[in-house]
This record gives C-alpha cells, structure tokens and sequence, in this order.
C-alpha cells in the first residue's frame, strides 16, 4: 500500500522543552487525531506521530561510554515493517536513524548523532533497532561515546522527530518517509458500518491508540529485544513515572442527523385520503430550526416528515495527515464533492451517493411518493438531480429508499457541505393514507476505492413525523352514565415514548348510529394517565355527528330494552393509546376491571389490522370518527 505522510505540523521537535521538576520518567507523545472515516484497511500505512520520553536521572559517558535500549509497544497494532509471518521485515527504510533524536533536558541542546565519537562533543550513534516478533514493540539500542563533556541531564529520547543535529550540523529536515509507520490501524479504528450494525445508536464514537515506554541498561545482546531477563529495567520503574500514553485518536468526523418537524399535521377526517395542517412555514435551512409546518401550502396531499442534514463532529486529519476531512472543504467544488472514483486523500469528502431508507410503521400509502426537497422549499418540488420514489402495492409496506446520486451531491449539501434536506411524503388524495410513525437510516455512501485513498461511509437512524389520526379504540362495554347501576370509569393511557396525544370521544350506540363527539383530553403527554368518569367524559360530548344522517344520532347513551352504548377513542396526534374500563356502582361502592374485552389499537389503514402491525386482537375499529 501507499505510504501516508505525516503532517509538519503534528510533528513538532521537542527539542525546546523546558526545565522542570519532575523526578519520575514522563512520556509525551503528540496524539495524533486521524479521522476513522479515512482508516479503512490493516495493510494501510499510516504515519506515527512524535514520540518521547523525558528521563528523571541523567545520562554520564564522561568516565566511560553508555549503551541502552528505548522501547515503544503499541496496545494495537503493529509498526510498519511487520510482515506478520512470525519475523519483523528488513528495516526497509522505516524509522532511519535520522528520525530517531536526543536533547538535552535542562539545556534544550539536540545532541549530536554521529557514527564515531568527537573529541568534545557529546555524541551518540544508533547501534540497533528492530521490531518484536508480534510487530508490536519498536527497540531502539543507543550507545553514547564517552568524553569529556558527555553528561546529558535528564535526556529527552525521541523518535519520529521533524528534524535533529547529524554529523555536527544542527536543525537537519528529516523527511517523512524516513519516520516510523503504522499498520493494523482499522482494527483499532473500526468499521463504522458494523458499530451501527451492533447499535444503531452509535453513529458517533472515538477509538485510540496507546503507547507504552520502556528503558533498559546493562543490555546481554544490545542487537536484540530486551527483556527483565536479559537486560536491568531503569527509568520506567522508577516510581511516580509515567509510561503510557495515547499515540493516535480516530475521532468520527462526520455524522448524517434526522430532525422531525414540531408541529401537528394530521390525517384528515373523513377517510384519512389527505394531510391537514397550517401552512405557515419557519425556514427550515437551519437545522436547529427545522420548521413548524408539515403540510405544504395550498396542498393537503403533500406533508414534510423531516430534514436531514450532515454535521462536522470532529476535525481528525485526513490519510495525508496534513488536511483535516472536512464537509467544508475548500478545494473546487467547495464542500462535500460527488464522485465515483476517490482521487485524493487530502482533506475532501468524496461521495458516490447518499440515501435516506425511510420505515413506515404501518406501510405507505399507495400511489403516493417520497422524495428530497431543497432547504426551505416546504416540499415545493423534487431536489434538483433527484428523482421521487414511487409507491406501489408492491413496495408500500417499505421500507423505502430516496437517494441523491453523485451529480447531484455537491449542490445539494452547499459549501459548507451542511444544508439540510427535507424529506417529503405524498398522497395521490383519492387512496386511505395509513396512520404510521416515520423513522430512517441515512447513509453516505463514499466514492468506490482509489489506490489507498477509499472512505468508510456514514451510518445513522433518527426518528421523523408521525402522522396520527388512525387510532381507534372502541370501549364495547362502556356504561354511559345514564345508565342504573354500574358506570364506566377509564383510565387513558399514552404509552407512547415520544408523541404527545389529543384524545377525542364519541358514543356509539346499538343500532349503529353515531352520537355525540368532542375533544375530552386537548394534550396527554408521553407516558402520561388520566382518570375519567362516564359523566366526565359525556359533559364534553358536545358536537352533532357529521355522518350520513341515516348514521347519525345525536342523542347520548338512551337507556332502554335497546340501549347499550359503546364509546369510540380516537387520536390525531397521537402514536399509541390505551384504555381501561372500570364498572363502578355509586350505590354499594363495587367496583370491576373489564379492559379485557375492548377492541384493538392500532394505527390503522382501511382494513383490519395490517400485516406488519404484527399484533392481531380479536377486534379493531375500522371507521374513524364521524364514520367519515
């Protein structure tokens, strides 16, 4: 694979630090931030940032010379070089001499690094390094020629340096090809896809890397890997010492986002054929204000669902480790670039298409549409380059997807690559509109392969609208409260998690004619219970039927041979309801639970329960209220 290079500017010479009190070994290390999208093979080489560790003690070769061995371990893994056959790789190239430095920790001076001693100088020569047999561990074997002068106070050991003093000759550039690498970065990274596959609420996490620091003197075989058998462990035993430390972050940059509308479109009564809602619109291009309205102005058989828009969550580099991978990348075309092909890896976001795959809690209605529509546009038209999803028998219990291919990519996100997207439904007007709770899975799907410049895609859920209006509950033993003896005390329930419910009434009676109806609770908010009586509950049973008048009784609950009542509980707004039915008799104070016999609930289309409710009940409500 192509080498990635590593950024000037997260390799930083530490050859400037200061004096300080410390009296424990310290590691330092740059930590690196890469993006995880970027990371996408274990073969894959990736830079490693600038490591060091600062010594408590000092090193003294002016009696006699001193040799000692630095070794970097990697938590996962392994350096570039690892062919993972059961032996490290020849050297290759990798970590040179070069990139391998010493400073004076009280001074700041880089000390010299030369194949001989100087008479004056202290100097220092790299005898020997290699990497262990699980790829994992980089030694480094350093001798320091005695001298006169060769006292280094608490010694800073780095590698991986910018640039260091060879030969003599101070500030020598150390290009990036002759500095360490890293392999096996995507197991520590992560595959995205299968985070989300495993929780689909993971869409954002952050992985590292970590790196451990020993130092080992009175070496048996300096050409070798150290061990506490083989060799006197020194600075990384010494207590209060610190030996680990993060090497890499792999942040998730980006993140797709789904924000439903806030306000209470509706089915419209009278067979549920159409949307029914204000048609004042808040600017939905900020996707902190997603909009009030649902239902486009001026047409009841267009509703918007949501937006969806794609954030910048973190600013880890780019696989050149010079440019962060930004939604707002600067190179024309500005902002999230469509193409099939990845040609760069140098900060830009290139996507071959992004998808919403839309899930409908009781199916789609027939011969209606789903599509994208531009920020702001209240579902006006279809997205530029875009094309509706059509729904037929064959697809509408879903789930359905809408895309927007790779031409149309750049425009659609803008160039700051954070537009938000509105997602719209329609209905043809003449077909019953199913009652479902919205939710999707956005995707960016990234560019096919390029010679090591691939992306991992974008994986999230979110929750969208969900249309109300088809809950249908019908108490079959209510006891009006007219009746002698026992009368009806229910308890309403909103077992849903999320969506606040209005809750409407209506009786019912035994020949089959409507009765009265009203709105008896305005707002029953999530989780939430409300205790009511039949004479509760009849006091705001106020309106005449609208029904055919062959259906139509205004009366409520009469009580005679034939009276015996039922009461139909309905919801535009909300998601789920159900209901308890007490028998309570005032006279003697007994009191019977018979919730067992009411009908199903369900969110409902014109026939019986659907085949994806997935909860058949002896019963359901098939007409809504009014029996329109």
């Amino acid at each position: 694979m192509k080498r990635t290079l590593l950024s000037r500017l997260i390799l930083a010479s530490l050859a400037g630090v200061a004096v300080s009190g410390v009296q424990a070994g310290q590691i330092q290390a740059s930590s690196v931030s890469i993006a995880r999208e970027v990371i996408t093979l274990d073969t894959q080489s990736v830079g490693a940032p600038n490591i060091s560790y600062r010594f408590a003690g000092d090193v003294d070769a002016r009696a006699q010379a001193q040799t000692f061995q630095v070794q970097f371990t990697l938590a996962a893994g392994t350096w570039d070089g690892w062919t993972g056959t059961g032996a490290p790789a020849a050297v290759n190239g990798i970590l040179e001499n070069q990139a391998i430095s010493i400073s004076d920790g009280v001074s700041g001076v880089i000390v010299n690094q030369e194949n001989a001693a100087r008479a004056g100088v202290t100097t220092y020569s790299v005898t020997n390094k290699g990497i262990s047999a699980d790829g994992k561990t980089l030694f480094v074997t350093i001798s320091v020629f005695q001298d006169a002068v060769a006292l280094i106070k608490q010694p800073i050991i780095a590698i991986n340096v910018a640039s260091n003093t060879l030969v003599n000759v101070a500030n020598v550039p150390v290009v990036s090809a002759d500095r360490g690498f890293l392999q096996g970065m995507k197991t520590v990274a992560g595959d995205l896809a299968a985070d989300f596959a495993a929780d689909n609420t993971k869409c954002v996490d952050t992985k590292t890397l970590k790196v451990n620091f020993k130092h080992y003197v009175a070496l048996t075989n300096p050409a070798a890997l150290a061990t506490d058998a083989t060799a006197t462990p020194d600075e990384h035993t010494r207590g209060g010492s610190t030996n680990d430390a993060t090497l890499v972050t792999f942040p998730t940059n980006l993140k797709v986002n789904f924000r439903t509308t806030t306000a209470g479109a509706t089915l419209t009564p009278g067979g549920n054929l159409s949307f029914t809602g204000t048609g004042a619109v808040v600017a939905s291009a900020n996707p902190a204000t997603p909009g009030t309205s649902h239902v486009a102005v001026g047409a009841g058989n267009l509703v918007r669902l949501g937006l969806l828009n794609l954030t910048q969550e973190a600013i880890g580099y780019d696989s050149d480790l010079t440019n962060q991978y930004l939604l707002a990348n600067a190179v024309a075309p500005a902002g999230v670039k469509g193409i099939a092909t990845a040609a760069v890896n140098n900060g830009g976001v290139e996507v071959s298409n992004v998808n919403a795959v839309v899930t409908a809690s009781n199916g789609f209605v027939v011969g209606g549409t789903l599509f994208f529509a531009a920020a702001g546009a209240n579902c006006g038209a279809v997205l530029a380059g875009t094309v509706a999803t059509a729904i037929t028998a064959a697809n509408s219990s879903g789930p359905l997807t809408i895309t927007i291919p790779t031409a149309a990519v750049n425009a659609a996100f803008g160039a700051a690559g954070t537009n938000a997207l509105e997602i719209c439904y329609s209905a043809p007007g003449t077909t019953t509109i199913p009652s479902s709770g919205f939710s999707a899975v956005g995707t960016v799907v990234k560019a096919a392969a390029g010679a090591n410049l691939n992306e991992q895609n974008n994986t999230c859920a979110g929750t969208l609208f969900s249309l109300g209006g088809g809950i249908k509950i019908d108490v079959r033993n209510y006891a009006s409260n007219q009746a002698t003896g026992y009368t009806s005390v229910l308890r309403i329930i909103n077992n849903s998690d999320v969506a606040t419910a209005d809750v409407w009434a209506q009786i019912i009676h035994q020949d089959g004619k409507v009765g009265k109806f009203g709105l008896i609770i305005p707002s029953l908010a999530p989780r939430a219970v409300k205790n009511m009586s039949a004479a509760q509950i009849e006091a705001l049973l106020t309106s005449a039927p609208t029904a055919a008048a062959a259906n139509s009784n205004d009366a409520l609950g009469v009580q005679n041979a034939d009276g015996a009542p039922r009461l139909r509980i309905t919801s535009n707004s909300g998601r789920s309801l159900r209901v308890q039915n007490y028998l309570v008799n005032p006279a003697n104070g007994s009191l019977l639970e018979v919730s067992g016999s009411q009908a199903v609930d369900f969110e409902g289309t014109a026939s019986r329960a659907p085949v994806n409710e997935g909860q058949y009940q002896e019963q359901d409500a098939n007409s809504g209220l009014n029996l329109r």
